[in-house]
């Protein structure tokens, strides 16, 4: 019995990490992937673990019967882990109408703290079992903590280099909750028919949502989150078809013109002149890829690094990728270490949903991508719109780091209302002529500057990012500007 527990608690462990995962995959469709939701996240987790353990051990103490009581807790805990999807579906979207940071904790608690709860109550269950068996308590003690620690570990790597990229959160979600169930019936032999018809009813609740991919020309998770590919009309009647990474739009395609309809778009397509000899472009950051083939179209042979694969086989499937741009699937930061390609244009455009991730623009990097520009080279960086209070930290903190790493600056816009726009900063080596759409830079007062030992964005990024988010949630997303 001691060895069919030990491998009962490697699946707990497992079931834990894939929970946890999972979870803050779930919740960044509705809030994002930034610190908010990871600090919510490890922190209802920890907090859960913690009551999980004073709830085993106390249950532990109290009852009698500690193999039928560790059979119903892990029973318990393969339900609300397959129930998680449903949750993330029906009940988190109508939570996001509450303050941010109060929907962010509050869904984080519903999602995850039940079934991580239970997963933990069950190490103390673990342990006394078959510490009765056994004088050597602290050996059983150490062997149940490794074993889950090691199930965790298999478990993280398996969902996060393969599991959730290719069967999706909801598959991913009822196959451990499926395996921690099944292995905890056969274990202690118990087949009640009250316990299978629950297992039965939360498999065909988490199969409804096969009707989600119907609806979208792909529907999936990736590195960076859910993707969606969708057509949609605008008010116009014309088909627009989006790339959206966790419900946040990335790129929007007239699917007649196979332009870009966004703002910043057609505002860079005015920026970026019609080279008369070919030049090389790279864009970091690919996206749907419309930005590479404007370039195209303006005479620079391009490449388009882009971290997710994911998203450069959407670029290719569904964007019409131009068959002379190079997708490259790498980060960002890690390219420019190892390139030695000069280039005459580099876009900046890592958004990924609302965020700017932070090692791509410090100092060092900066200064490294000096050594792949030619000497009258512009680097163009897509930016959120805001430049004033709190929300516009993160720009001055840009801008002073560009300063600082040596380039000359403008900031383009093509709208004064900073919840609606963008922001280009233009930057060169040498000094810039007067652009049109500039415009004279309102920032925050701070000497504040991004690098490698003090990656600022994830802070002072944070409130812009959450503004940003909360406006498109509750105004874009519900307004049906597109529909």
């Amino acid at each position: 019995m001691i060895k069919k527990l030990i491998l009962l608690s490697f699946i707990e462990g497992a079931v834990v990490m894939a929970a946890e995962l999972c979870g803050a995959k779930l919740l960044a469709p509705i809030f994002g992937s930034s610190l908010y939701v990871w600090a919510s996240v490890m922190g209802i987790t920890l907090a859960a673990l913690a009551f999980g353990y004073f709830f085993g051990g106390v249950i532990s103490e109290r009852s009698k019967q500690h193999s039928k009581r560790l059979f119903h807790v892990l029973v318990f805990a393969a339900l609300f882990v397959m129930l998680m999807p449903v949750i993330s579906r029906y009940v988190i979207p109508w939570i996001s109408y509450l303050p941010f940071l109060f929907a962010v904790v509050l869904s984080t608690f519903i999602l995850l703290f039940a079934p991580v709860f239970f997963l933990g109550a069950t190490s103390p269950l673990f342990i006394y079992i078959q510490t009765k068996e056994s004088s050597a308590a602290g050996r059983v003690s150490g062997t149940v903590y490794a074993v889950s620690t090691l199930g965790g570990i298999i478990a993280t790597f398996l969902c996060g280099f393969y599991l959730i990229p290719a069967l999706g959160l909801t598959w991913c979600l009822l196959g451990f909750g499926a395996l921690l169930f099944i292995a905890n019936c056969i274990i202690f032999r118990s087949y009640k028919a009250m316990h299978l018809i629950l297992f039965a009813a939360f498999v065909y609740l988490n199969l409804q949502f096969s009707f989600i991919k119907s609806q979208h020309l792909f529907y999936g998770n990736s590195i960076l989150g859910q993707l969606e590919v969708k057509d949609l009309l605008n008010d116009k009647k014309e088909t627009i078809r989006i790339l959206k990474i966790n419900n946040i739009i990335q790129t929007e395609m007239n699917l007649k013109t196979k332009r870009s309809v966004s703002e910043y778009v057609n505002l860079l397509d005015t920026l970026v002149p019609y080279s008369n000899k070919l030049k090389n472009a790279l864009v970091l950051g690919l996206g749907g890829g419309l930005t590479a083939n404007l370039f195209v179209d303006k005479n620079y042979v391009t490449d388009g690094v882009e971290f997710d694969k994911g998203i450069i086989d959407a670029a290719q499937n569904f964007f019409e990728l131009n068959k002379s741009v190079k997708p490259i699937c790498d980060d960002a930061r890690y390219y420019l270490n190892h390139c030695a390609k000069k280039y005459d244009l580099v876009l900046v455009d890592i958004f990924k949903a609302e965020e700017q991730p932070s090692h791509v623009l410090t100092t060092e990097s900066l200064e490294k991508l000096k050594q792949n520009l030619n000497d009258s080279a512009v680097l163009i960086i897509n930016w959120h719109g805001y430049m004033k209070g709190l929300n516009g930290m993160g720009s001055s903190i840009l801008f002073n780091t560009l300063k600082r790493s040596g380039y000359n600056i403008k900031i383009c816009t093509s709208s004064d209302d900073e919840n609606y726009r963008n922001l280009l900063f233009i930057c060169s080596l040498k000094q810039l002529n007067h652009l049109p759409f500039e415009i004279v830079p309102e920032l925050e007062k701070t000497e504040l500057v991004n690098t490698d030992d003090k990656p600022l964005f994830e802070k002072y990024n944070a409130f812009a990012n959450k503004t940003w988010r909360s406006n498109y949630l509750h105004y874009y997303q519900n307004a049906a500007s597109i529909k």
